[in-house]
């Protein structure tokens, strides 16, 4: 019997694009213990003694520890806990005093864009990585162009990282929630959607200027959400971009957020820097059209499947002329839409997890 433990510790953070890998990842894990793919395994989720933690049906949870929810416990607490099996880590980190484990890292972006993060999480990310490099067992990520990255700023060598590509048919777990719709002044409207509002590198500020610039008139709105992590980013007006026909909508559901991606023109997405981009694959399998920006990652998910469109990440013309194609083209958009859902069909949270539980047999 192989022992697997999860670190749960990102069920005491707020959930954005790593936090939902890790989750989706668990549930998938959670479904393969039942199949072929999980025999010979036990595995237990980790987590400090306040986190909020869902029950599975085949992963047990174990709640413990001394250091309360964060890098104390992380680094203290958890190797303990995780004594006799091999521990899997979601979201970036894990204890430096563990050898058999397996270590997701997503990108290098505190790296990268360190404008972006506080100097507590720049400094803990720029110290804690490359040991982690050389003490886990192995190394994950998310697509090739993140390993790559995280080969050039913590200086890991590429053959040392496998890569596992993320799923979207979470989003269409809950039922859409169209009093988002309601309560926003939105229902009947025709809107484009941005998100990631509370991060830099989300180049939501591209997306404001663009809108404008394409001058639709009244009848098109532009929807924005997010929420900055106060802990994690820096201080920024969050509500800067609210206007007569400029939503900021803050912090959504999954239902919320799926009703938001039926009911778009489109999804805006000129990120400047991803380890993958979940949104957009969000965004596809609900049917929504997506413009992404021309950064790496992004073009790696989209391969040369037609379903997207792409603009510069500084090019404010550019993108309003895309806005102003998308508003006035219904044939454009159903078109992206029906290439959109093929193209996201390839991609499965149960081929993610499949991919790490063999990993950690491998570490085992």
């Amino acid at each position: 019997m192989t022992r697997i433990f999860i670190n749960g510790r990102f069920f005491t953070q707020r959930q954005t694009g790593v936090q939902r890998m890790a989750l989706e990842t668990v549930r998938a894990i959670d479904g393969l213990l039942a199949t072929e793919a999980g025999r010979g395994l036990e595995v237990t989720l980790l987590a400090p003694s306040g986190a909020t933690v869902p029950s599975f049906e085949h992963i047990a949870v174990r709640k413990a520890g001394l250091f309360g929810g964060g890098y104390g416990w992380e680094q203290l607490d958890l190797p303990r806990l995780a004594l006799g099996g091999v521990l899997l880590n979601l979201c970036n980190l894990g204890p430096v005093l563990k050898h058999r484990q397996v270590v997701v890292v997503h990108d290098a972006t505190p790296r990268v864009m360190p404008q972006a993060f506080s100097r507590a999480f720049r400094l803990t990310y720029r110290v804690l990585v490359p040991v982690l490099g050389v003490v886990a067992a192995r190394l994950v990520t998310i697509s090739e162009f993140s390993r790559r990255e995280i080969t050039e700023w913590y200086g890991i060598p590429g053959k040392r990282m496998a890569i596992c590509a993320e799923g979207g048919e979470h989003v269409l777990r809950q039922p859409a929630d169209l009093g988002v719709l309601q309560k926003n002044g939105l229902d009947g409207r025709r809107f484009f959607l941005a998100v990631g509002v509370g991060s830099r590198n989300k180049n939501t500020e591209l997306v404001a200027a663009a809108f404008e610039r394409a001058g639709l008139g009244r009848d098109v709105h532009l929807v924005m959400t997010g929420a900055r992590e106060r802990r994690v980013h820096r201080e920024a007006d969050d509500r800067s971009f609210a206007s007569e026909v400029i939503h900021y909508v803050g912090h959504v559901s999954d239902g919320e957020l799926r009703a938001l991606y039926e009911h778009a023109l489109a999804l805006v997405y000129p990120s400047r820097y991803e380890g993958f981009g979940l949104p957009p694959l969000e965004a596809m399998t609900c049917g929504c059209p997506v413009v992404i920006s021309d950064q790496a990652a992004l073009l790696e998910i989209a391969g040369n499947s037609e379903a997207v469109l792409v603009t510069g990440m500084d090019d404010v013309d550019g993108l309003a002329g895309i806005l102003t194609r998308l508003a006035q083209d219904d044939a454009l958009r159903r078109r992206l839409s029906e290439r959109g859902r093929a193209h996201a069909a390839r991609f499965t949270w149960k081929n993610t997890a499949a991919i790490l539980l063999d990993l950690c047999r491998e570490a085992a």
